[in-house]
């Protein structure tokens, strides 16, 4: 599937994030295997897309992998934004998170303030949901299942379960939970593949 997705004209890059297992020292599954994420240079580029052959065969190749009906409210447009530089072949966790009212516009600012109390991260970024993806693209009228997905690195699996058992990560989650609903999300211990990926291939001064 990530082989037919590569093909798509336009996608810049393309990211899966598998779920590896639950997040230490958690034991259960957790109720998501993964996401995937996609950059485009606007709009434009994603709605040409849609109408591309090598689309379609993506579409074609969906219900041999996933839950289709899964995807609807939990596919969206989202901004994101870098705090922390992610380095290469870091451990990564995330967390697919739903927002008490309101506190979409303060997460990423309550969670930048505590980040440096963190020991060992190595990356984080935070993805704030804005509108839905429809069958044929942007559509502000499909309600969302979820708010938003944090993704965190760190050095490695030791320096992650350290970094979890620590004051700095508890002071961090604590700055968020007036804008997460953490009963609500759903965090993972997840691997990244990076499928395809234009913009890093760029000389710096060309990019954006």
């Amino acid at each position: 599937h990530g082989a037919l997705g590569a093909q798509v004209p336009g996608l810049e890059r393309y990211v899966q994030s598998q779920v590896a297992g639950p997040l230490p020292p958690a034991t259960d599954a957790p109720p998501f295997d993964g996401y995937s994420s996609g950059w485009y240079a606007d709009d434009g580029a994603y709605v040409r897309s849609l109408a591309s052959p090598e689309w379609a065969a993506v579409g074609a190749d969906s219900d041999n992998v996933f839950d289709s009906p899964f995807f609807w409210g939990m596919s969206a447009f989202v901004d994101e934004h870098v705090l922390v530089a992610p380095g290469a072949d870091a451990v990564k966790i995330a967390a697919v998170v739903r927002f008490r009212p309101g506190g979409g516009e303060r997460w990423v600012g309550d969670a930048e303030s505590a980040l440096g109390g963190v020991p060992g991260l190595a990356g984080c970024v935070l993805n704030v949901a804005g509108d839905a993806i429809g069958v044929e693209g942007r559509d502000p009228a499909l309600p969302l299942r979820f708010g938003g997905i944090a993704e965190y690195w760190f050095d490695d699996h030791t320096a992650l379960v350290n970094a979890l058992a620590s004051r700095g990560w508890r002071a961090a989650q604590d700055a968020s939970a007036a804008a997460v609903d953490g009963d609500a999300s759903w965090w993972a211990l997840t691997e990244e593949r990076v499928v395809r990926d234009v913009i890093d291939a760029r000389p710096a001064a060309a990019r954006g």
